[in-house]
């Protein structure tokens, strides 16, 4: 059962103590769930149903002699997805003194179906538990030596003690979870900020600390930290723990202002803006082992909660052998007989099996029709990898043929030199990498974006998120060539679709049943279906702000989101010369799914 969520947080000692403390809390969060979790026991150990698909088991251990006291409570919850498992750790223990430690796990077991051999793992939409939360805002909680709050930090330049807390917090050798610094934008207030930055953080509570500086702070930190470890105003750094060594440059992401500033809405962040930072913060949590003594308590723990699951329930007392007017005892029934209670109790798993054959022949017709959507999509790489592999050979052989002919003319040394490095970078990785390109305005001059970026947010976190940024980059790529070209061939006359055909010398295009020139018929005559496909272009390309963008290239042919690229060229004489970029996202609405 793959680990998803983990916090691990130390506390100081205190007179009450850290186990009573997490009882009461564990008590306040169980009871959100109804008076099933309200009535669950935390004085000694035992199981506990909150319903008929989920359960707490509670292990406790008290020796008041030698001062240890161990709480465990962990929940689980079968979900259409899977099973959850929430680990909920509390330890008071002399040997571990001066702290007391605390830490939650969360873990799903997915449905088989959803798993397949030799295929990545789900990607989880993960949500730290309400009880992280809750146990930061009711104890001291520590991350090494320092404090771990529950929201970002306002850390001020005037403010000495802060801005020293900061950097301590920064280099301390005992840290395990991530530091989060953003400098505040000066067109944002820093409360305002902070929002923010919380609400984009809502993701990795309990996995890193969090802190909005202002500009001095920004400043005196900068100044005392490497280069490397720069704070970006308006934009995030993500520190991972130190361990006393020196920083390892391109280890501790940095989100530019670019970037960041791309997912702006106001004083608002995208939700992309959270996914992408809780990626590595949780990678790194999830990464860093529990201490060697909390490793022992934890199997010790482990063991007893697997005994509890284990055990099977304890059956209803059975009922006194005679009634109290003393009635005989009834007689046994006849061999083969069923009461009605069992009865009925056949007929609800009969009913549960029913539905569960439906929902499995529902599931073999979608895998039916993916298997050949994927049929389809492999043939047209496959046919896409032997025309690259042609195109290859065919410069190989060109390659060689002009370098002979070089060596012909005399000019040996020339025939011997290595080309440059091919100057071009290589494609995003990811959307966040490619919203910021193509808003840097160098990447692609002959390309005008004036795409929504909540509609390519849509992308983020899928496992095919890498094919699909690739995908639209080579697209922008060859649409940047075609306004290239047209320029330096006036008057050839040459659409895009003729374009890609032609493949011209010196310019990149894309396998031409990418593109789709035109849409049906239908959607065109469609209110609803057209207006979905109006994108904004400026004033000077139409009075409207507004034209109607049919020239889409697909992304993808599998369904589900399907990506697709609209766009609209203005090129030519008393034009703005320049493609207009309107949409990038999910496949939109046609006939079939009206």
């Amino acid at each position: 059962m793959p680990l998803v969520y983990r916090t691990l947080v130390n506390v100081p000692g205190e007179d009450e103590g850290l186990v009573p403390t997490a009882t009461r809390l564990l008590h306040r969060w169980l009871s959100k769930r109804g008076n099933s979790g309200a009535q669950v026991a935390f004085d000694a150990s035992g199981c506990h149903e909150l319903s008929n698909r989920s359960r707490a088991l509670v292990v406790r251990h008290d020796n008041p002699e030698e001062g240890l006291s161990f709480l465990r409570l962990t929940t689980e919850s079968e979900k259409p997805d899977g099973t959850w498992r929430t680990t909920v750790t509390a330890v008071a223990d002399p040997d571990l003194a001066p702290w007391q430690y605390a830490w939650l796990e969360m873990a799903v077991d997915p449905r088989h179906d959803l798993v397949r051999e030799g295929a990545e793992p789900p990607r989880w939409e993960v949500m730290p538990p309400e009880a992280a939360r809750m146990l930061l805002e009711a104890v001291p909680a520590h991350d090494g030596n320092h404090l771990l709050a529950s929201s970002p930090a306002i850390v001020r330049g005037r403010d000495t003690e802060a801005v020293d807390a900061l950097l301590s917090t920064i280099l301390d050798p005992a840290r395990r979870l991530a530091v989060v610094a953003t400098g505040t934008p000066p067109d944002v207030t820093v409360p305002a900020w902070r929002e923010a930055i919380a609400g984009a953080l809502n993701r990795s509570t309990g996995m890193c600390a969090a802190y909005v500086l202002d500009a001095a702070a920004r400043t005196r930190v900068n100044e005392r930290l490497p280069e490397e470890l720069d704070v970006p105003v308006g934009g995030v750094r993500t520190l991972l723990p130190l361990g006393g060594e020196d920083p390892c440059p391109g280890q501790h992401p940095r989100m530019s202002p670019a970037g960041l500033g791309a997912a702006r809405d106001g004083d608002r962040l995208r939700t992309w803006v959270g996914a992408a930072l809780a990626r590595k913060v949780r990678e790194n949590a999830l990464a860093a082992p529990l201490p060697a003594p909390l490793r022992a308590i934890d199997a010790l723990l482990a063991e007893e909660t697997d005994d509890l699951r284990a055990t099977p329930r304890r059956p209803v007392p059975a009922r006194s052998s005679s009634s109290g007017n003393g009635a005989p005892k009834p007689s046994a029934p006849p061999e083969g007989w069923v009461s009605a209670a069992e009865l009925g109790q056949y007929e609800q798993q009969v009913q549960r099996l029913r539905e569960e054959v439906k929902r499995l022949n529902s599931r073999v017709e979608e895998l039916t029709d993916e298997r050949q959507d994927l049929l389809v999509g492999n043939n047209d790489l496959a046919e896409e990898v032997g025309t690259a592999n042609d195109q290859a050979r065919a410069a190989r052989h060109e390659v060689r043929w002009l370098r002979e002919r070089v060596r012909e003319a005399g000019l040996y040394r020339l025939a011997a030199t290595r080309p440059p490095p091919d100057p071009s970078p290589r494609p995003p990785s990811n959307v966040r990498e490619l919203l910021e390109r193509i808003t840097s305005g160098t990447a692609l001059p002959h390309l005008f974006f004036t795409i929504d970026n909540h509609t390519v947010e849509e992308l983020v976190d899928s496992h095919k998120e890498g094919l699909w940024v690739t995908r639209a980059w080579q697209a922008m790529l060859a649409l940047d060539d075609y306004a290239r070209y047209q320029f330096e061939h006036p008057g050839s006359g040459l659409g895009f679709h003729s374009y890609l055909r032609r493949s011209p010398d010196g310019y990149r295009v894309i396998p031409v049943k990418r593109l789709a020139s035109q849409e049906s018929d239908y959607v065109r005559n469609r209110g609803k279906l057209n207006d979905k496909r109006l994108f904004r272009v400026p004033e000077e390309v139409d009075p409207s702000g507004r034209v109607p963008m049919y020239a889409h290239i697909k992304l993808d042919t599998e369904h589900g989101i399907c990506p697709r690229l609209y766009f609209y060229p203005d090129l030519g004489d008393g034009t703005t010369n320049r493609i207009y970029v309107g949409y990038l996202g999910r496949h939109l609405p046609v006939q079939q799914s009206n």
